[in-house]
């Protein structure tokens, strides 16, 4: 059953992907696209989206606990944008860094939040399979 919804959601960011990227040509009107795709929020959009999945993959495949996959990702995320600081032809921003922590920690509240409402779904079976229902079980 787990591996099902992780397929789904694997199925939905390809789907996702895709129609961004066909967006930007087929979809959107011309001052939108030039609004959109020329701007350098992009990229931090795609730093977020990047360590989503990242972050995703790693404690899914992987088996690694929410803290060990935020903290591990983090510091890769401020080794890569440290190191485009040191680059002649790259930019390490802060803001990029700060996307990267967003997206991981994004994912982090999404699984908190499922957990959550996973946990009011048992309780709440529970409840109607523990009340007595009949004469029977009354006594």
């Amino acid at each position: 059953m787990k591996a099902r919804h992780h397929f789904l959601f694997f199925i939905l960011l390809i789907i996702a992907a895709t129609l961004l990227f066909f967006s930007r040509e087929l979809l959107l009107p011309t001052e939108l696209k030039n609004a959109v795709f020329r701007s350098p929020q992009i990229d931090t959009i795609s730093h977020f989206i990047g360590f989503f999945v990242l972050a995703w993959l790693m404690h899914s495949l992987l088996k690694t606990t929410l803290a060990l996959t935020f903290f591990t990702l983090s510091f890769y995320g401020a080794l890569s944008e440290l190191g485009q600081y040191y680059l002649g032809f790259r930019n390490g921003e802060f803001s990029d860094f700060f996307a990267d922590v967003a997206g991981i920690s994004f994912l982090i509240l999404l699984k908190a939040l499922y957990s959550f409402y996973k946990k009011i779904l048992l309780d709440k079976n529970n409840n109607y399979k523990s009340k007595p229902t009949t004469m029977a079980e009354l006594d």
